[in-house]
């Protein structure tokens, strides 16, 4: 038997007899709770949750209640009379926007092990963006599984272009911004068609990366007037694309004001309906 099939069989039995060793809810409700202590002194009367102290009224449907109810189910319960198709798809999109939100956070566990550099590169391969190393001509994109990246840190791999453009389910959020991090060597990004890049997240990459970046692409991103102020906060930025301002007379103040503050960045302006290009000069 290999060495990688011992270990699996190890893990699925540890697994396994751990379940099955732990103690139901049942079980610990009839034992009771564990009388809790601060620095060796019993935990003050006043501190506890009113359901458990002397006196308070208990009822037996706390039994399946650990700790608090989770809100989402106490929702979607108050629900179930005006239960209809269209209720339950609702919660479906919440939950799958929730999931996608959760996917996309910050994990300091994965920069530990891989650096921040390699730890984006995992990060937007594994969403179908494609990412470019420095001193390399090659884009690195496709097929996650199949593409052998490093699960350890390796010297001199610094993320120098991340192209969003196929990022999955409508693109990068708020919380997937944050995997840019102390990238140093970023220069180009695309962000184009992004639905959810609003000014939010373009305050975040002004502060993360507007040190580095030259290129940024936000066409068929969510441009405000706040938007435009906050890539006043990049001083390498070089070159800009973006959504025609069209008849918003306010946006394009701003972005007469972006010019005004840095006369040296060339902004190029895409009328996205009749597929056109035009600059603003």
């Amino acid at each position: 038997m290999s060495l990688t099939l011992k270990s699996k069989c190890y893990r699925s039995a540890y697994s396994i007899a751990r379940n099955y060793c732990e103690k139901s809810i049942y079980q610990r409700h009839e034992e009771g709770p564990k009388e809790r202590t601060v620095h060796g002194k019993p935990y003050p009367e006043w501190r506890r949750p009113w359901l458990q102290r002397d006196g308070e009224f208990r009822s037996k449907l706390s039994v399946f209640v650990e700790k608090n109810p989770n809100p989402d189910i106490l929702s979607i319960m108050s629900k179930i009379p005006q239960l209809n198709m269209k209720v339950i798809k609702n919660w479906w999109k919440e939950m799958k926007e929730l999931q996608d939100i959760e996917n996309q956070k910050f994990l300091p566990t994965r920069v530990a092990t891989l650096g921040s550099n390699l730890a984006a590169l995992h990060f937007f391969t594994f969403r179908q963006a494609a990412v470019k190393l420095k001193d390399s001509k090659e884009w690195v994109s496709g097929d996650a599984s199949n593409l052998k990246l490093p699960n350890h840190f390796v010297d001199g791999n610094f993320v120098e272009a991340i192209d969003c453009t196929n990022f999955l389910y409508g693109g990068i959020r708020y919380e997937g911004i944050q995997n840019m991090k102390n990238l140093n060597f970023l220069k180009w990004l695309c962000l184009k068609n992004n639905k959810f890049v609003d000014v939010w997240c373009l305050d975040r990459i002004a502060g993360q990366n507007g040190k580095s970046l030259e290129y940024l692409d936000i066409s068929g991103c969510n441009l405000c007037v706040g938007g435009v102020f906050a890539l006043t906060r990049m001083p390498a930025l070089k070159f800009l694309v973006i959504t025609d301002p069209g008849v918003n007379v306010t946006l394009q103040a701003a972005i007469s004001m972006l010019e005004q503050e840095k006369p040296n960045l060339l902004i190029k302006a895409i009328d996205m309906s009749p597929d056109l290009d035009k600059e603003i000069e």
